[in-house]
């Protein structure tokens, strides 16, 4: 399986990256499944409703890393996983799984997806978005108010007095792990030249099987 990774700040565009990535292993018939690190933060059922809402989900240790390392280690050689689903709005993981493997792509986003090197041992190919700062908080607010229930001061609080010092100190400095750099998503052409290679390796490695 081929796994490929796109890191990036808070609404820097890693999920819109990603469905391209997929698109464009689907026009060519080639079997991909998606990932969204999001899903791997840890249960806070032992808390209490104000309690969850005071945990700081930008900072990596609110990732439950050896559940996500284990799932990539099955992942990685064509397992079937049955991975969590994460609710934002209860801050709890799901009843229901989603099944995720026995493809040749697996396409993982992510704030922290380069933060560990024994995570990032499983890509092969990795993208930073790195976007400017006031265009995340415009498309942060947007998003939160729109899917997530939020209000707009509490966005704009928790952005400045969390998520962007945690953005400098934990997500920005791991953009020297990506082969990728780009400053906001567009139809990179570098980009689809490397799908391009794995593509091509995919194709040629099941005509050998």
């Amino acid at each position: 399986m081929i796994i490929i990774g796109v890191c990036g700040g808070t609404a820097s565009g890693k999920s819109r990256l990603s469905r391209e990535i997929i698109n464009f292993f689907d026009n060519k018939e080639i079997k991909s499944d998606y990932l969204m690190l999001d899903n791997y933060y840890k249960d806070l059922g032992h808390l209490s409703i104000k309690q969850r809402a005071l945990v700081n989900f930008d900072h990596p240790d609110s990732i439950d890393f050896k559940l996500f390392y284990q799932h990539l280690k099955l992942l990685r050689i064509g397992k079937l996983v049955n991975t969590p689903t994460y609710c934002y709005k209860t801050h709890l993981r799901k009843h229901i799984t989603n099944p995720v493997g026995k493809s040749n792509v697996l396409v993982i986003d992510g704030l922290f997806i380069l933060f560990k090197k024994n995570i990032r041992n499983f890509f092969d190919l990795t993208i930073f978005l790195d976007v400017d700062v006031n265009l995340r908080i415009k498309r942060r607010i947007k998003r939160d108010l729109v899917e997530r229930g939020r209000k707009k001061l509490d966005v704009l609080e928790r952005f400045e007095k969390m998520i962007n010092p945690m953005h400098e100190e934990f997500v920005e400095p791991t953009k020297k792990y990506a082969k990728l750099l780009f400053k906001d998503y567009v139809q990179h052409d570098l980009l689809f030249q490397e799908l391009e290679l794995l593509s091509d390796e995919i194709i040629n490695k099941n005509k050998k099987q």
